[in-house]
């Protein structure tokens, strides 16, 4: 009896020692759904062509359906569980149930997520604003379009997203103020 009760301590205090590194481990990140990599280029190639049609001369007509693509995106991609989904507290209103939950790290992700559709909500009230005839503010819509690629960089570090292949647009160059010779 003696013999069993100092093997099973020696059987559990092998087995606790290893177990305790491994608790104290850091946890692995976790796996991102295979779809996510494809919509992150999708939202690259809707943003390429934003800013091309909106710089150096807005063309309003071509970006309002962008606008649209845009936030479909979006929401894409909380439904594949690439980014999560903001809680939702207006009563009455079913929340759209994720074909896979978001595993990532919600803290980071989630307010860059709701900075993501302040932006291209901001960006279509512009673009929106001026379909009446007016072209939009270059200038206004420059800021708009920086904030808004800003916001896709702090997504794909902070929500863990893959780069897309050839990365995010740039804005052009402005054009040079004329000079008078």
């Amino acid at each position: 009896m003696k013999k069993t009760i100092t093997a099973l301590s020696l059987v559990a205090a092998l087995f606790t020692a290893s177990t305790v590194p491994a608790a104290s481990a850091a946890p692995a990140a976790p796996e991102l759904p295979a779809a996510c990599a494809g919509l992150v280029t999708d939202l690259a190639g809707k943003l390429t062509k934003t800013v091309s049609s909106l710089l150096p001369l807005p063309n309003v007509g071509a970006v309002t359906p962008l606008v649209g693509d845009l936030l479909g995106l979006v929401t894409a991609m909380q439904s594949s569980g690439c980014l999560p989904t903001p809680p939702v507290s207006v009563p009455g209103v079913p929340i759209p149930k994720a074909a896979v939950e978001y595993a990532g790290p919600v803290d980071q992700c989630l307010p860059v997520v709701l900075n993501l559709i302040a932006s291209i909500a901001g960006l279509g009230g512009t673009v929106l604003g001026a379909a009446g005839g007016a072209l939009p503010d270059v200038g206004k819509l420059t800021g708009l379009l920086t904030t808004l690629l800003k916001t896709v960089t702090d997504l794909l570090s902070k929500c863990g997203l893959p780069a897309p292949p050839g990365g995010l647009p740039a804005l052009p160059g402005l054009p040079l103020p004329i000079q008078n010779s």
